[in-house]
């Protein structure tokens, strides 16, 4: 890995793109531009991409299994029954603080777990789980920027970044009560390095991790040894995931927010970069559709 770059895919010029998911059932990306609040896909078939503005701050998707997506907004969660469809609120969760989602991701279970951001300095975050049938656990409280989040492959460790105290958390999870434990300062950026955003784990147990300011994606092995990095051409890193037909493309978005404003870097900025990798994503974990309300499944069209 030592001083490979990643390559341009997609010009999107997105403010805030983050929380790629890879769709293997239709060979798509999508991801999220947050604060423009608009759900980007992108089809390796042919190479066609278009959003949809939501209409407010979108914090991250997951796949429903059988079709559509579960969306994490200023709101709450969202049901969007197809790409055709408009979203549907289904969880309101913090409506009245001053925070919105940020990452979130399904867990081996297929358990939504997802984080806010607080907006105003007098707020913090928390990290909330939503179940099958929507009940909705905050999980943890008092977060600075909930961040990037996954697990490992044999679902014994949960990992989450909180952006604000520069690491990534690692939890013994347990898998029963969908609740994370004992937490273990795991990662430690520091200020003058960057601010650590989304992350993956590969099918080996190690960590993939987006370092806002520093233009990388740094590997990490599960006992926490750096093993190198695959170089950004713009500074503003967010996150990545694993894609492509055999999960071994890593996909990367990055910000055009405070990117320089002039040369390569800033033409750059807010585009999605890939890059080969020796090893292969974990398998996508999507939300079962068996309990969510049949009226938000439906295919029409409605008002936000």
């Amino acid at each position: 890995m030592a001083g490979q770059q990643a390559t341009q895919a997609i010009h999107c010029r997105a403010e805030v793109g983050e929380g790629p998911v890879y769709d293997e059932a239709n060979d798509s990306l999508y991801w999220v531009d947050i604060p423009a609040g608009h759900l980007w896909r992108w089809s390796r078939s042919d190479r066609s991409m278009a959003y949809q503005s939501i209409g407010e701050a979108l914090g991250s998707v997951a796949l429903i299994d059988g079709g559509g997506f579960l969306l994490a907004t200023r709101r709450g969660v969202l049901i969007q029954p197809s790409w055709a469809d408009l979203p549907r609120l289904w969880l309101p969760i913090e409506p009245d603080l001053a925070t919105q989602f940020n990452d979130g991701k399904c867990d081996p279970q297929g358990r939504f777990v997802a984080g806010t951001a607080a907006t105003d300095p007098r707020f913090t975050g928390a990290l909330y789980r939503v179940d099958h049938d929507g009940t909705t656990e905050q999980l943890i409280d008092g977060i600075g920027m909930s961040n990037g989040l996954d697990w490992s492959p044999d679902g014994e460790y949960f990992y989450h970044v909180d952006t604000l105290s520069q690491t990534v958390q690692r939890y013994k999870w347990d898998a029963d009560a969908g609740v994370p434990r004992d937490p273990v300062a795991f990662i430690e950026v520091p200020s003058s390095d960057g601010l650590p955003d989304g992350l993956t784990v590969d099918a080996e147990g190690c960590l993939w991790l987006a370092v806002w300011g520093a233009g990388e994606i740094r590997r990490y092995a599960p006992d926490a040894r750096p093993l190198g990095a695959i170089s950004v051409a713009t500074p503003n890193v967010t996150s990545c995931a694993f894609g492509g037909p055999r999960r071994d493309q890593l996909f990367i978005t990055t910000a055009a927010l405070a990117a320089p404003q002039t040369g390569r870097a800033a033409a750059l900025a807010g585009d999605v970069f890939v890059v080969r990798t020796p090893v292969q994503g974990q398998a996508q974990r999507h939300f079962p559709r068996r309990d969510i309300p049949p009226e938000l499944l439906e295919p029409k069209l409605s008002e936000l």
